[in-house]
């Protein structure tokens, strides 16, 4: 059997957000379009005979032990798939930026549990995978699964909506990080972006119009999110000046992006966006 095994854990943004409601369980009910892009951490498993599991990362800012998401996610595994005695040593080569609402802690631990599956062939189908996710955290089963999805429930329904239209992504994380519980306890569900819809935007994204997808996108966590980093809406407007066809947060924050049609705008708007305290910058495109 093999022993070990590399993983590329890609980091998500989100196109739209929209939250309808509290549940009795702490979670929110959503409707969320969510995307893969070309920014990813790199992740090494390898099995040990003692049942331990442990993480380190290249990353000084990362948490060890069971406060890493990773670690916990491979102690599910092991536990839903009944494998006794086995247990795995993680590295995790850091690149998707913590604290940005890309959801770099859940590709880790979906990475893990897709990665240890491969190892025991395959044990667990996508379902049980995407389940053992959500007990998890609300980004993971998404994480399991990929593509271009309308998510649903507390975020583990998801619909695929097949490729996109060819855009290109800069994304640029200011230094302040935000905390999505924080985020979601304080969120006016009645202060909702004017063109947010959700339906209007699956449409277009079926339709491959991305003029009609910037006309429906919105992010309904925004506004809570910038009253902590205000600088989310400051790189929204550099974004547009710079001639985005479309910027926003993206998740809870604190990372926002500029949509571009064309990659030579998106290429002029990533050499030329410096904002004082920013953390990092990355053009990228859609990844499948």
């Amino acid at each position: 059997m093999q022993r070990a095994c590399k993983k590329q854990c890609r980091a998500k943004i989100n196109l739209s957000i929209d939250v309808l409601s509290r549940l009795p369980n702490g979670y929110h009910s959503v409707r969320m379009v969510m995307i893969r892009v070309n920014i990813f951490d790199t992740l090494s498993i390898e099995l040990r005979d003692d049942g331990a599991v442990r993480v380190r990362s290249d990353s000084a800012g990362m948490p060890e032990g069971r406060d890493n998401l990773a670690v916990r996610a491979a102690e599910a595994f092991f536990e839903r798939a009944g494998i006794k005695d086995s247990g795995c040593d993680i590295f995790i080569e850091k690149r998707i930026p913590m604290g940005a609402g890309m959801a770099g802690g859940s590709a880790d631990a979906a990475g893990v549990i897709n990665g240890l599956n491969e190892l025991f062939g395959g044990v667990l189908t996508l379902k049980e995978r995407m389940e053992l996710g959500a007990a998890l955290g609300a980004d993971i089963p998404y994480c399991i699964h990929g593509g271009s999805v309308l998510a649903e429930g507390i975020g583990e329904v998801l619909t695929p909506l097949g490729r996109l239209p060819e855009l290109w992504y800069v994304i640029a994380k200011p230094g302040r990080s935000v905390s999505t519980k924080w985020v979601y306890e304080n969120l006016d569900f009645t202060r909702k972006p004017s063109g947010l819809d959700i339906d209007g935007l699956t449409a277009a994204i079926r339709q491959g119009s991305p003029d009609d997808m910037f006309k429906n996108m919105g992010n309904v966590l925004e506004n809570a999110a910038i009253k902590v980093c205000p600088e989310i809406a400051d790189y929204k407007r550099e974004f547009l000046q710079l001639g985005a066809d479309f910027a926003m947060m993206s998740g809870s924050g604190s990372a926002v992006f500029g949509v571009f049609k064309d990659k030579e705008a998106a290429e002029y708007a990533y050499r030329n966006f410096e904002i004082n305290g920013m953390e990092g910058k990355w053009l990228t495109a859609q990844a499948e």
